[in-house]
């Protein structure tokens, strides 16, 4: 069985019971022990079954993640064993991680909300807390770059993300401007780490100075997160690289244990 830490209540959900309805404020997130669920997306036509969740999966983590609303529905199909992981567990979780590792995640989890159609809370903090150092939880080239500079095109490899000291930047997708984003925002992450192609061209609107992040400083960061988060960063990652949105396993490890 998986140990998440100490006094963590364990629960017996009956089957038919619905852990999680989609459009709903999250308090709380569940690992389950034994059991099944299916996950449903609600649509037009009605919910749709992405798929069944069993043992050693998370469930309603998302929302205590951002402070969203559930991405989608969950209900039992059978008797089902789970611990109860409440919001502040995960803001104690969340609280441990270097700032570059935070906000990784928070990219993760609106990208995910992207894929399935929903939308996303505002950042509030962005990527404020990040800056040069010698330390591997931050980073350590930063540039300037005159008003018209092309950071990348849409549909470019990604070989960098940038973290925005001072001065703004347009993001355009398929010749429509999607908006204009300003100091301690993070552009370019998500096709560094899920190795697809850039998907939206991003110019310098004035002088800027960005922080230069490397793939390898992601990879040093997520190192750095508690074990069920550094799991979930990488199940993130992969479902954005295969573009496959099935629900989450964490990886059987203490979340008390750096």
């Amino acid at each position: 069985m998986t140990r998440i830490g100490p006094d963590l209540p364990t629960r017996r959900i009956a089957a038919d019971t619905v852990l999680i309805r989609q459009g709903e404020a999250g308090d709380r997130a569940w690992l389950i022990q034994s059991g099944e669920l299916e996950v449903l997306l609600d649509g037009p036509d009605g919910p749709r079954r992405l798929g069944t969740v069993g043992a050693n999966a998370i469930v309603g983590e998302m929302a205590l993640l951002d402070d969203g609303l559930r991405s989608a529905t969950v209900r039992a199909l059978t008797t089902v064993e789970a611990v109860e992981l409440s919001r502040e567990t995960f803001r104690t979780l969340r609280g441990r991680c270097p700032p570059l590792a935070s906000y990784l995640l928070e990219s993760l989890v609106a990208a995910i909300r992207r894929s399935y159609g929903l939308s996303q809370p505002e950042r509030q903090g962005g990527g404020a807390g990040i800056r040069s150092s010698d330390s591997f939880a931050t980073v350590a080239d930063r540039r300037m770059f005159r008003n018209g500079h092309s950071f990348f095109r849409q549909g470019d490899e990604g070989t960098a993300a940038y973290l925005i000291q001072s001065g703004s930047v347009g993001v355009r997708r398929d010749g429509a401007d999607l908006g204009v984003l300003g100091p301690g925002r993070i552009f370019g992450e998500l096709a560094l780490l899920a190795n697809r192609p850039r998907a939206a061209t991003v110019v310098a609107l004035e002088a800027t100075v960005c922080e230069i992040i490397r793939k390898d400083q992601f990879a040093k960061a997520i190192e750095t997160m508690p074990p069920i988060l550094r799991s979930l960063t990488r199940i993130y990652i992969e479902q954005l690289s295969g573009g496959r949105l099935l629900p989450h396993h964490a990886e059987p490890a203490r979340t008390d244990s750096p």
